[in-house]
């Protein structure tokens, strides 16, 4: 029984910031109708709704505040979870200006935020991006990340990340043998770090973050507290640092 109602908590819990906006329509009806003792049919609520172009507007905007600000809280609590593993980044490791990405390699916005993250650490000296490598399209997502991660064993983690982000194409073991030649790491090494609990800890470490500040998709980029889903020019970043 108490599982159950415990289950029962988290759903209701789940649905609390929409019932904002169910109230705001259900006091517009009830504004409407209340003098009359009307109960308002379907098309009645219809009628309402289209008589007044800004009502759905108003409601949906709300919502999205509501939920804006569940996130932010969100963040804000898990904000040291997030910036305490900092090992990956780019930038300036001891920079006080800090974006945490969550990304994953195969996704195309998350390249072309690459070239825009590269333009603002060589404008803005005091940034540090935070890399969460968040590997939610597929095996060949994983293997990358891995690869990545495991890379930084052998001082090549920038290398390989950028290497990564200009690839063209799903990424496959071959490739990951042919940037190792490039960058001449020892493979071998770099395989058996692949497979390593550290680099699988980190992995999981990041899809459980993602989870609990609801990062539904990549690239999302964290900019104080702010949860910024999807891809972002440098001039929005360096304008979310300076506010």
């Amino acid at each position: 029984m108490e599982k159950k109602m415990s289950s029962l908590v988290k759903k209701i819990k789940k649905y609390l910031p929409y019932l904002a906006g169910i109230l705001i329509i259900i006091n517009l009806i009830f504004f409407f109708y209340v003098n009359k003792k009307l109960a308002p049919s379907d098309e009645a609520i219809v009628k309402i709704l289209t008589n007044d172009d800004s009502i759905l507007p108003r409601v949906i905007e709300r919502l999205d505040e509501i939920k804006r600000q569940n996130t932010e809280k969100k963040v804000s609590l898990h904000y040291e979870e997030l910036v305490k593993n900092s090992d990956l980044f780019l930038g300036n490791k001891n920079g006080s200006e800090v974006i945490i990405e969550f990304f994953d390699y195969n996704c195309g916005y998350c390249k072309r935020s690459f070239s825009e993250i590269m333009d603002l650490i060589l404008e803005n000296k005091n940034v540090k991006i935070i890399l969460k490598e968040l590997p939610v399209l597929g095996e060949s997502s994983i293997l990358a990340s891995k690869a990545s991660i495991a890379s930084k064993k052998q001082g090549k983690y920038f290398e390989f990340h950028q290497e990564l982000m200009n690839f063209s194409g799903p990424i496959t073991i071959e490739d990951i043998i042919k940037i190792s030649e490039k960058l001449k790491i020892n493979f071998e090494k770099l395989k058996n770090d692949m497979n390593s609990n550290e680099t699988v800890i980190l992995i999981n470490e990041n899809y459980r973050l993602a989870e609990l500040i609801e990062v539904r998709g990549t690239p999302a980029f964290i900019i104080k507290n702010k949860l910024i889903p999807g891809a972002i020019g440098k001039n929005e970043m360096l304008s979310l640092l300076n506010k």
